[in-house]
């Protein structure tokens, strides 16, 4: 599997390593790494973008073409749309497209609460000690069914990767297009750059922290229509933002 995708891969640095020896560092000359654990899942997507633009670089030239000309909101009101095309809203949050993003957050917590009035949505922050692991050889001997890949992303473009090892489209998952738009504002705004995946998990390291509660809360907003997953490590969405006010991985899975 991973000779297949080294030939895929080929425009971009990339170089396979034992799980065992995996080990997340910053490269002193500003280049940043993704660790890729391939399987089947990840090569289907993979041979499918490739078969629709004949190579790795030329689907990734398409769909970033695509992406530079949406923003944020419009990304996550398509992962809404995606999430919650068979559920119906009142007439003033159609359609989603038009909203925006504090407005989607209302639609979201509209229908979360449908059936009453939801503790894990109590905005109010609260302190938490909670982490999450950064990517080493034990998370990753936990994951991997083979080796995995170190692969160099472009510098300044690093929200491709989503484009360049394509994952998502399925159940709640947004596709990979979709996925680049977002990690291209998160980028912009905490320099939150991606640095392991797999076929149902992103994790980004962001240099920056959202300096206010506001900030704070209207990002775990952001990472809660993306993927509402986030919210299952925390008892509330105000202590996902004071999380993200104190660590800088930040986790996106989906089933």
């Amino acid at each position: 599997m991973n000779e297949v995708m080294l030939q895929w891969l080929k425009a971009y640095p990339t170089q396979t390593v034992e799980p065992a020896d995996v080990i997340y560092r910053e490269e002193p000359d500003g280049a940043h790494r993704l660790l890729v654990l391939p399987n089947d899942n990840i090569e289907e997507h993979m041979e499918e973008a490739i078969d629709t633009a004949q190579s790795t670089t030329e689907y990734v030239s398409r769909q970033s073409a695509e992406a530079d000309t949406l923003s944020l909101t419009q990304a996550l009101a398509r992962c809404m749309v995606w999430l919650l095309e068979s559920s119906e809203l009142p007439v003033n949050y159609q359609p989603l497209t038009s909203l925006s993003t504090a407005e989607l957050y209302e639609a979201y917590r509209y229908l979360a609460e449908l059936e009453g009035p939801r503790d894990d949505l109590d905005e109010q922050l609260i302190a938490t000690d909670k982490t999450l692991p950064v990517p080493d050889a034990s998370w990753t001997e936990e994951r991997a069914e083979d080796c995995a890949l170190w692969l160099t992303l472009p510098q300044g473009q690093e929200y491709y990767a989503p484009l360049i090892i394509p994952m998502g489209g399925f159940n709640e998952c947004p596709e990979p297009l979709l996925q680049s738009v977002v990690f291209r504002e998160w980028q912009q705004q905490y320099h939150a750059i991606p640095i392991a995946v797999n076929d149902s998990t992103w994790i980004l390291h962001a240099l920056q922290r959202p300096q206010t509660d506001e900030q704070a809360l209207n990002l775990a907003r952001e990472h809660t229509l993306f993927c509402p997953y986030v919210l299952e490590g925390f008892d509330t969405i105000g202590e996902y933002a004071s999380y993200l006010k104190q660590q800088n991985i930040w986790y996106f899975w989906w089933d």
